[in-house]
């Protein structure tokens, strides 16, 4: 905002101005200070400033009558994470914060995009029903986990299959290509639009008695899996113990010694300080997590096409921007780890390869569950991405 000097004070959240021409006086409110964007030429600086203003406050602001009869045309809407937890220097908050601004800019300030800091109430099962319903307890866009959007569209299970994406551009090709297309399609007939892709990563397998060297090292396991029926599955396949715990109770496994392995995103092995109970780390890329912006339909229907048409093109680019960050970070955080004494190693890709042999059976067995076309379409796309990647 080259032309003003904000300052906001802790009290109150109000907001020191100075600005020569407009002859505003220096201390206005909130609702003051977006009343004068939003009816100026510095529309596009309010774009900047909402990405920092508390939900609470801007949710506030946007239905002020000062502030409603001088927005004709301004809509104002919310994002947030299924997690709410994030640090504001997270891949995925500054994800958010993108799609903020390029919405902004796109739209000519018509549009602004408040990326939600809060904590998101209740479990994403939940908070995915509350967007089918459009009944306003969810932010209108929300970044919801394939694992739990496969509780509503089965083929989103798919995607973290283990044993079957092994590298980052084998998870592009999916994503970007014919199924990662048709998945974001079924969303509207359950009530939910698919916008865009974005990325948690990769899993690896962490362990208290010895490194992962070799596919036999499974075998009798006793490991920690996210309470998913794919993945309890795919490890017995390989002949590991899997045992289905939450992230909330997963520390106290592992340092109670009840399980003695567990997998995760490098992210969660940091943020659930799982290196104070485990010792090693083994880089297997044996599971892709993604996520999907989704938004609900009954708020999807209340915008122009053109403006539907932005909010997919934004999200995309911003989905894009974040696969960027994270795995950046992914490389940043698997440093920190050995810095605090994880010992790391890489599987050998024989030895990877023969875990995808072992787990094979698995979506033979599971197909049957599934919509035959959309089982079609992803063995067709991995085995075609397989060749490619």
């Amino acid at each position: 905002m080259s032309r003003f000097l904000l300052l906001c004070k802790k009290s109150g959240w109000r907001i020191v101005v100075h600005h020569k021409e407009t002859g505003m006086p220096k201390h206005s409110s909130v609702v003051g200070l977006l009343t004068l964007l939003v009816s100026s030429r510095y529309r596009r600086s309010l774009a900047r400033l909402a990405c920092y203003i508390p939900l609470s406050v801007l949710a506030t602001a946007a239905v002020a009558d000062p502030l409603s009869a001088a927005m004709p045309g301004v809509r104002i809407i919310h994002i947030a994470d299924y997690r709410g937890y994030l640090s504001v220097d997270h891949p995925v908050r500054r994800g958010m914060n993108k799609f903020s601004e390029l919405v902004a800019a796109r739209s000519g300030g018509r549009i602004l995009v408040q990326a939600s800091a809060d904590s998101m109430p209740e479990s994403p099962s939940v908070q995915i029903a509350s967007l089918q319903a459009g009944d306003g307890r969810t932010p209108e866009l929300m970044l919801q986990a394939t694992i739990g959007l496969a509780d509503v569209e089965k083929g989103f299970g798919l995607i973290d299959l283990p044993f079957t994406i092994s590298n980052e551009n084998q998870a592009n090709a999916l994503l970007d290509g014919p199924f990662g297309a048709t998945l974001l399609d079924r969303l509207a007939s359950r009530n939910l639009i698919g916008l865009a892709w974005w990325e948690n990563g990769f899993r690896h397998v962490t362990t208290s008695t010895g490194p992962i060297l070799h596919a036999d090292n499974f075998i009798g396991l006793k490991i920690r899996v996210i309470p998913s029926p794919l993945f309890m599955e795919s490890f017995k396949e390989i002949g590991a113990d899997p045992v289905p715990l939450p992230f909330s109770e997963l520390h106290a496994a592992l340092k109670s010694r009840s399980v003695a392995a567990q997998d995760n995103f490098y992210s969660q092995i940091v943020t659930g300080k799982l290196y104070e109970v485990q010792t090693y780390l083994s880089v297997t890329h044996h599971s892709y997590g993604a996520m999907t912006l989704i938004a609900s339909k009954r708020f999807w229907d209340t915008l122009a096409p053109a403006d539907q048409a932005l909010l997919r093109d934004a999200a995309a680019e911003a989905g894009q921007y974040q696969r960027r960050l994270i795995r950046a970070e992914n490389a940043r955080m698997r440093a920190e780890l050995e810095a605090k004494g994880m010992r790391i190693n890489e599987m050998e890709p024989a030895e990877l390869r023969k875990l995808g042999e072992r787990a094979r059976p698995v979506l033979a067995r599971i197909a049957r569950d599934y919509d035959a076309s959309v089982i079609d379409l992803y063995k067709a796309e991995l085995d075609k991405i397989r060749m490619l990647h």
